[in-house]
């Protein structure tokens, strides 16, 4: 008895000693940080670094307009027309850089409005013919009141969460309703498990789905046009005064 009693004691210590190491780092949403060891932060107060960061989704070449920059610590991907005057996609992503399967993902951002902007947080790969991808959020200003997208001003007031094992391969998806999320930022999150994901918005549960889905993935920030969001056209904001703004990035995976 007094062997098994020393031995939690040992395991007892050495997980408040886990606690108190890591109370400093960051937990997601408060939750115990001795559950999660922080993987991926990028809180963009040393700019963008392209080590970590490609300007180019990996089936394209980057748009030579630039488009984004960091300012007091802020990411900011804007609408802009490039030289032939056209709007272009921009992507953001960690492609041969990072990767990770399960743990917990999180961005805090504040988003654009307007016809035309299709924000997005996302992981995704791309392994020979297949293509998983988890939506952590992906919001359309320009729909429109009809669409349930946005108000009348084109201000996005929803996003949407999607999984899919496969480009063809659709598991699930929702669109979660929000208020103006282009008033401020706010969290957006995803908990993947082996056989479950769980989605967060400002520290709340919103959707839930029992999905299996093993493959590493890498992160990716975009400000793409179209879509539920309408072709961007004149009445468009353009510049960086009306970004895609994100505050951090940051990944956990699970200690357990």
């Amino acid at each position: 008895m007094k062997r098994i009693l020393a031995l939690f004691c040992v395991a007892l210590a050495s997980l408040l000693g886990q606690a108190t190491a890591s109370a400093q780092t960051p937990s997601p949403y408060g939750q115990p940080a001795y559950l999660y060891a922080l993987t991926f932060a990028d809180e963009f107060n040393n700019g963008l670094n392209p080590a970590i960061w490609n300007n180019h989704i990996w089936y394209e070449s980057a748009n030579p307009t630039v488009n984004y920059a960091v300012e007091n610590g802020v990411l900011k991907i804007w609408p802009q027309r490039d030289a032939s005057g056209n709007f272009f996609n921009r992507t953001l992503d960690t492609d041969g850089h990072f990767y990770q399967t399960y743990g917990f993902f999180e961005i805090e951002a504040k988003l654009p409005v307007g016809k035309g902007p299709w924000p997005a947080f996302w992981i995704f790969n791309h392994i020979g013919t297949r293509r998983p991808e988890i939506d952590i959020m992906e919001a359309y200003p320009g729909g429109g009141p009809a669409s349930g997208w946005s108000d009348a001003n084109l201000h996005p007031t929803a996003y949407g969460v999607t999984v899919w094992k496969d480009a063809t391969a659709l598991a699930g998806s929702r669109m979660i309703q929000t208020t103006d999320l282009s008033a401020g930022f706010h969290k957006y999150g995803l908990k993947w498990e082996s056989t479950r994901m769980t989605f967060y918005f400002d520290g709340k549960p919103v959707y839930a789905l029992n999905v299996r889905m093993r493959d590493p993935m890498y992160l990716l920030l975009s400000l793409w046009f179209g879509s539920a969001s309408g072709t961007p056209d004149s009445s468009t904001p353009t510049g960086p005064a009306n970004a895609f703004e994100i505050n951090y990035v940051r990944v956990w995976k699970f200690r357990f």
